[in-house]
């Protein structure tokens, strides 16, 4: 056992190739499953995904860290891995028509639980985001075999709870951070497109209250980190916002004359007549020191040169 798990260690300085090759075993496993997977029974497609995903994602968990930090090639095994181990298990548990809530719950829950230990046991982002997604996916199962239709409620705290963490993870771990705020803006775009994957007559105004919030704050989070998927999905949810608005004769009349009446009000705020600033006040001589600055009076003095 030992020869085998060492001999899927892979070299640092052959990661980039194992990861190539990586990435074309999966590409060409769901290539032929796609392709051919109906003339095969069951069993043989799902063989053939779950042994391919779970021989990269051991390569990928075998993978040394570097200075505490993922390599790029272990993220990209993982990233490989997943999608194969859940479409293995969506084959298994998919019935004559098709996947249904439970099969995606418990299989969603699986793969997101193995997506969970690289991303903190090998601090890999990717995984992480892979993960929230995924926990997104056994929400909206669940809601869908509890209440019978997908709860927006249930997603809009969801992405709260993300929004939550990933600040509070921003500090000791900013990529992971930045990840569970895209896994956030994902979720908003899901609920900002109910009307076209539901076939909802409207969004409600609140929600769309939620999804135009979301993308400014999208928005300001990626340009103050420097961070591009927050900004990519907070113009996506933007987007989204737009086209659902405009569906809607009711609040098409509302949003152009709040928004307007906001953005120039901000844009005069910005650009008003700057008044000059105060002088700088004189340095203090010696002996003229504040009173804070001096630890006991009369023992310590503190001397302020001029530069």
């Amino acid at each position: 056992m030992g020869g085998l798990r060492e001999f899927l260690r892979p070299p640092p300085h052959r990661g980039p190739l194992i990861a190539a090759g990586a990435v074309a075993v999966a590409v060409g496993v769901a290539v032929t499953v796609f392709r051919v997977g109906d003339a095969w029974p069951r069993a043989t497609s799902v063989a053939i995904l779950l042994v391919s995903g779970a021989l990269l994602y051991w390569l990928g968990a075998q993978a040394p860290n570097e200075d505490g930090e993922p390599p790029a090639y272990q993220s990209v095994l993982v990233a490989s891995a997943l999608p194969l181990l859940f479409g293995g298990l969506i084959i298994l548990g998919a019935g004559s028509e098709g996947p249904g809530p439970g099969t995606l719950l418990w299989t969603s829950a699986v793969v997101g639980a193995l997506a969970l230990w690289p991303a903190f046991e090998r601090n890999s982002a990717i995984s992480l985001l892979v993960a929230a997604i995924l926990g997104g996916v056994v929400l909206i199962a669940a809601s869908s075999l509890i209440l019978d239709s997908p709860s927006r409620v249930l997603m809009a705290i969801y992405a709260l709870a993300l929004v939550l963490c990933g600040l509070a993870l921003r500090e000791p771990a900013r990529r992971h951070a930045e990840v569970l705020i895209d896994a956030a803006g994902l979720t908003i775009a899901w609920i900002a497109a109910g009307p076209f994957l539901f076939e909802d007559e409207h969004l409600p105004l609140v929600w769309q209250v939620v999804v135009l919030g979301a993308g400014f704050g999208l928005v300001a989070f990626g340009a103050v980190d420097r961070s591009p998927g927050p900004a990519y999905l907070g113009v996506a949810n933007l987007v989204l916002f737009i086209l659902v608005v405009s569906d809607n004769d009711e609040a098409l009349g509302l949003w152009p004359l709040v928004l307007l009446a906001g953005g120039i009000a901000m844009l005069a705020a910005g650009l008003r007549p700057r008044r000059p600033l105060p002088p700088e006040p004189d340095p203090y001589r010696a002996g003229e020191a504040p009173l804070a600055a001096r630890a006991d009076e009369g023992e310590i003095v503190v001397r302020v040169r001029r530069d």
